[in-house]
């Protein structure tokens, strides 16, 4: 599951729905911001918490690769990963999508697309990953 920023409540419900990871992407120049400390919320309802903080403007592919690592780490454990508004996190997980969990480009591509509609900057970075990670495969 992907997201924008959780409220400090909403970590009961995900453990309570099964999740037993949360990821965040934050990054410390983030303006937008949780209230409370997010290892504490995550750790107080049972979960494990990762916090992998990714940049927006300069999104890398070592971002890419950390959070690929970790998603194939917990394949068989329900994982919700969020950023500020989601738009980071979707952007690395389309990538994702179509690597490893093997789906076609449109239908990686409307997944996006409910999230956000990319701009320039970010379809650059998503050329170059499919670039070097997935058109090999397709």
């Amino acid at each position: 599951m992907t997201s924008g920023l959780p409220e400090p409540d909403d970590f009961a419900q995900m453990a309570q729905q099964g999740y037993a990871m949360v990821v965040s992407l934050c990054h410390p120049g983030d303006t937008t911001r949780l209230e409370g400390d997010e290892d504490a919320l995550v750790s107080g309802a049972g979960m494990l918490y990762v916090h992998q903080p990714v940049d927006f403007d300069a999104l890398r592919l070592e971002d890419y690769e950390t959070l690929r690592d970790l998603l194939r780490t917990f394949h068989n454990r329900k994982v919700w990963v969020h950023c500020t508004h989601n738009k980071r996190v979707s952007t690395l997980i389309y990538i994702f999508n179509i690597i490893d969990r093997t789906l076609s480009l449109p239908e990686a591509r409307a997944l996006l697309s409910g999230v956000w509609e990319v701009d320039a900057a970010r379809q650059v970075f998503i050329d170059n990953a499919l670039e070097k990670y997935a058109y090999q495969y397709l």
